[in-house]
């Protein structure tokens, strides 16, 4: 392993990652339902092939297949991508879904020889590594997507962030509790953060592990920008699936961008 804290997160302690994503999981539905009025503007129509970057236990993959949609999910978690294997069955979608384990920094290799009408990237799972990185596995998404297919990038807007930081943070999921201890940095634009995880055992708490995490959250400027120098065109922007303009009152960015 390279020691990066994605692989402690998602693959040595993703048992714990999991879980968070497993009480996640209904809340994907609406947002798929988002993704598809996104997609049909767009004019790709159910029955498309749609690449889910970073798709953990596939909720949204699993949600847009639901709709009609084929969807092929990549993960870097052998974990993660076994048990969104396990839900597609259980929701009767497995025909239509595929999951492939694979490191979105060497996408296009794990994907060699694909074409998809669109690709997805949600819950902040962009600015993992440096902004060189992102800027290669937006390329990599472009080269497997066709001529008029789209991006949909769906992250933590920096500006709004910043602006309205809490340095601590506090997540329950059934048996789990998860404690955000945080620091922005504007200089860098870098969420650098502890996330300490608990199981109920009993009446009490055990510690499962500590991990440090580092985001990189960008402006929507930025990501214009990193997004146009990919070769990918800017369509339109929004802060969540209502179609609402981007404001800092909301801490979330939508974008569209596709390829020309």
């Amino acid at each position: 392993m390279s020691g990066h804290w994605t692989d402690d997160l998602f693959i040595k302690h993703a048992d714990l990652y999991q879980l968070l994503l497993e009480g996640m999981f209904a809340r994907a539905e609406d947002e798929a339902r988002g993704l598809a009025g996104l997609l049909d503007t767009a004019g790709i129509k159910a029955d498309a092939l749609i690449l889910d970057l970073n798709c953990g236990i596939g909720r949204h993959a699993i949600h847009l297949a639901r709709l009609g949609y084929r969807v092929v999910g990549v993960d870097i978690s052998p974990r993660l991508v076994e048990r969104a294997r396990e839900l597609s069955e259980e929701h009767s979608v497995a025909r239509l879904t595929e999951f492939v384990v694979g490191d979105s920094r060497r996408v296009a290799d794990a994907l060699s020889g694909r074409e998809f009408d669109a690709t997805i990237s949600m819950f902040t799972s962009l600015g993992y590594y440096d902004e060189e990185t992102d800027r290669s596995i937006l390329q990599q998404c472009r080269e497997l997507t066709r001529t008029g297919g789209i991006f949909i990038v769906e992250t933590g807007f920096r500006d709004s962030i910043a602006r309205n930081f809490q340095p601590h943070g506090v997540i329950r999921s059934g048996s789990l509790l998860l404690l955000h201890e945080r620091e922005f940095r504007l200089e860098t634009s870098r969420m650098e953060a502890l996330w300490t995880f608990l199981e109920k055992k009993g009446p009490n708490y055990r510690l499962r592990a500590e991990i440090s995490v580092s985001l990189r959250f960008y402006g929507l400027h930025e990501l214009i920008s990193l997004l146009n120098q990919a070769g990918w065109q800017y369509r339109v922007s929004y802060r969540d699936f209502e179609l609402r303009e981007p404001s800092l009152d909301g801490n979330r960015l939508i974008i569209v961008a596709e390829r020309i």
